[in-house]
C-alpha cells in the first residue's frame, strides 16, 4: 500500500491556490511531507494504545469495527526483521530503525528480555537472574544494542522502520514551471486510509510557511472533525 505523492501534492496545491493564497515549492512540500508522515506514524502508536484501553470495556467480533486491528495494520506496514551483527555482545541497530518490537534468538525459541542498564548490576548479583544463553537480556545504548551474556553470537530483531522520505521529483518545465518526474518520485508509505489526514496536516504546516492563518484555521477545523469521528 502507498499514497501517491503526486496526488497529495496536487490536492494541497489545489486548496492553497484556490483563492490565490500562495505557492508551495516541491522542496518545501517534500520537507513537510516527511515530517507529517512521521507524525502520522507516531499517532498510530498513540491511537493503538487508546483503542486497546477502550477494548477492555468493549469487545467486538465485527472485523470492520475492530479498531486495534485496523490501527495495527497501519503500523505493520513498517514492520521489518533483520539479523543483528554482534561483536562481543554489542550490535549496531539497523540504520532505518524507528522502534524496537522484539529481539530474539535466530530460531525464535527464546525472546531476549529488555532491561534497564541501571538494573543490570542487580540482575548479575543473583545466579537465578544472571543472564545466560537460556535467559539472555539486552539494553539500548545510543545506536547500539548491548546483549548479555556477551558470548551470545547471533540474534534477530523485529522492528518498525523509518518511512522512506516522500519525494515529489521534478524537472524544470517551460516558464520555470515544475514537471512531475514519476520515475524518481517516492510515494508516501502510509496506509491509504490516512490520505485525508495526510493532506489536512500538510495544509496546517503550509499555512504557517506562507503565513496564511486562514489555511491553518481550515486545517485545524478539519483535523478536529477527524478527531471527533475517531472518538
Amino acid at each position: 500500500m502507498a499514497i501517491s505523492v503526486n496526488k497529495v501534492y496536487r490536492a494541497v496545491l489545489s486548496i492553497i491556490n484556490k483563492e490565490g493564497r500562495g505557492f508551495l515549492t516541491p522542496d518545501q512540500f517534500n520537507r513537510i511531507g516527511r515530517q507529517v508522515q512521521l507524525d502520522l506514524l507516531e499517532k498510530a502508536f498513540y491511537d493503538y494504545n487508546k483503542a486497546m484501553n477502550k477494548r477492555k470495556s468493549f469487545i467486538t467480533s465485527n472485523e470492520y469495527a475492530n479498531l486495534p486491528k485496523n490501527i495495527k495494520e497501519k503500523i505493520d506496514l513498517f514492520s521489518k526483521e533483520a539479523a543483528l551483527v554482534i561483536t562481543t555482545g554489542v550490535a549496531p541497530v539497523p540504520s532505518d530503525l524507528y522502534r524496537v518490537i522484539n529481539i530474539f534468538t535466530t530460531d525464535r525459541t527464546i525472546n531476549i528480555q529488555e532491561v534497564n542498564k541501571s538494573d543490570l548490576s542487580y540482575i548479575n548479583a543473583s545466579k537465578l537472574t544472571a543472564p545466560s544463553t537460556s535467559y539472555p537480556v539486552y539494553y539500548r545504548e545510543g545506536s547500539n544494542i548491548k546483549l548479555f551474556p556477551t558470548t551470545l553470537s547471533s540474534a534477530n530483531i523485529d522492528y518498525i522502520k523509518l518511512p522512506a522520505d516522500p519525494i515529489w521529483a521534478y524537472t524544470s518545465g517551460a516558464n520555470s514551471s515544475y514537471a512531475w518526474d514519476s520515475t524518481n518520485s517516492v510515494n508516501f508509505e502510509l496506509h491509504e486510509s490516512d490520505e485525508v489526514d495526510l493532506v489536512v496536516k500538510i495544509l496546517a504546516y503550509v499555512g504557517v510557511i506562507i503565513k496564511d492563518p486562514a489555511i491553518v484555521q481550515i486545517a485545524n477545523t478539519e483535523e478536529s472533525k477527524i478527531i471527533q469521528l475517531e472518538n
